[in-house]
């Protein structure tokens, strides 16, 4: 009896029920004191009456039929219109372009083996397939443009065999293959004088999503090399150069993007010939990209700044150069440490590109605030009351690029360990 009596005491006790499971991880976090329990109450009311009220307007006075009206407008703009491209149709061009996308997407999938990229892989190439089973009539969306989206699925098939089976499967030729299909983008959307099927399309034309992509594409990629050397410079020793990149980086940082793509329309052209042939969106493309560059250069330097002087100590002490110093040693700890600045400012610089607007390009939201001001309050479209749907669209397609890279930069964060000690 005494045994018995014995074993039960010293068994540990249950842990009280508010403690575990939901009941405690509620009272842990969301009503640990008084303050928190009315901020929860009150937080949670607002939130409430907003999921209300917003499921209320979707489901009764929601119409985003807008959105199918607009259709391809949404993507690539003016681009396929007479204006553009009189006697031919020109839209087999961005879709090619789009098949060379989903096939490094598989070929980054085959030598990744799976996992993030795999899923990025299959997600843009399914959802991508998908638009070609939109409800238009085969006037306005025929079966070469559903058939162009359905091959973005054996192109990514392809791309995922030739990383896997074939002597281009090594990252190097995926970055050498990235650099070539966006040269070749722009030789596709662009065309070529004489060449059959590749007629000349001004850059006048080139809209919608697919002037934000180029443009924020063009930035990251240009920005990244441009803002690391200025960061360089900027520590360098000698006073010239030191000089010349603190200028640079002061005057882009301290002036609107605003007025930096006024410049270059206006004062840009004054100083070179007049037949020079720089049009306004490369002229555009220029400024943002060094608009970005300044303030790229700024995270880079903060990330050297950051390392301890012994990294540098330690090199010199086992022979090596200044040189490779900093390439081999400072540079990748520092870029390693500013990965959720850079993500920062790849993602404002996707967002700037929509200020376009202002010099006369229609990206995606100056295409869909024409619609609404020409055709909605001008009553030519009587159906349609209201346009709120549009941006609410518009909102979303934002959120979902500028979230799809913040979650990739917080998975690169976890691999390399950034943070941890």
């Amino acid at each position: 009896m005494s045994a018995v009596t014995e074993r039960a005491t010293n068994s540990p006790l249950p842990p009280p029920r508010l403690e575990t499971g939901v009941a405690g991880w509620l009272r842990a976090n969301l009503f640990s004191t008084w303050y928190n329990a009315a901020l929860t109450m009150v937080v949670g009311v607002l939130t409430g009456l907003a999921i209300w009220y917003g499921l209320r307007w979707l489901l009764t006075d929601a119409d985003f039929t807008v959105i199918q009206t607009l259709g391809g407008l949404l993507v690539i703009g003016q681009y396929n219109t007479e204006q553009a491209c009189p006697g031919q149709n020109c839209f087999w061009r961005p879709q090619a372009a789009l098949m060379l996308v989903t096939l490094l997407l598989g070929m980054s999938w085959g030598l990744a083996g799976g996992g993030l990229t795999g899923r990025i892989a299959i997600i843009v190439t399914v959802v991508v397939a998908l638009f070609a089973f939109l409800p238009y009539s085969l006037e306005r969306m025929g079966w070469d443009v559903r058939l162009l989206l359905l091959a973005n699925v054996p192109a990514v098939l392809l791309g995922w065999i030739l990383a896997r089976y074939t002597a281009l499967g090594t990252w190097r030729w995926v970055a050498i293959l990235s650099v070539a299909a966006f040269l070749l983008t722009l030789v596709l959307l662009r065309g070529l004088p004489g060449v059959p099927g590749l007629q000349p399309v001004s850059t006048l034309y080139w809209g919608g999503l697919m002037l934000n992509l180029l443009l924020a594409v063009a930035g990251i990629v240009v920005s990244f090399p441009i803002g690391i050397a200025l960061a360089l410079g900027r520590r360098s020793d000698l006073v010239v150069l030191k000089t010349l990149c603190v200028v640079f980086i002061e005057v882009f940082r301290g002036m609107p993007l605003v007025t930096l793509l006024f410049m270059s329309q206006v004062l840009v052209p004054l100083a070179f010939p007049e037949n020079f042939p720089l049009n306004a969106l490369l002229r555009a493309a220029i400024f943002i990209t060094l608009f970005s560059a300044a303030y790229m250069a700024e995270n880079i330097r903060g990330g050297l700044q950051a390392l301890h002087p012994g990294q540098a100590e330690a090199a010199r002490a086992l022979g090596l150069p200044g040189w490779q110093t900093t390439l081999l040693i400072s540079l990748p700890q520092a870029i390693r440490n500013v990965i959720p600045a850079i993500v920062g400012q790849f993602i404002a610089l996707f967002k700037d590109t929509s200020l376009v607007y202002i010099i006369g390009m229609l990206d995606i939201v100056e295409l869909s605030r024409k619609f609404a001001t020409t055709y909605v309050e001008g009553g030519m479209l009587p159906y349609l009351d209201d346009v709120q749907e549009v941006f609410i669209f518009l909102a979303l397609v934002f959120w979902i690029f500028c979230y799809g890279m913040s979650y990739i930069s917080r998975r690169i964060e976890r691999h390399l360990g950034v943070g941890e000690r």
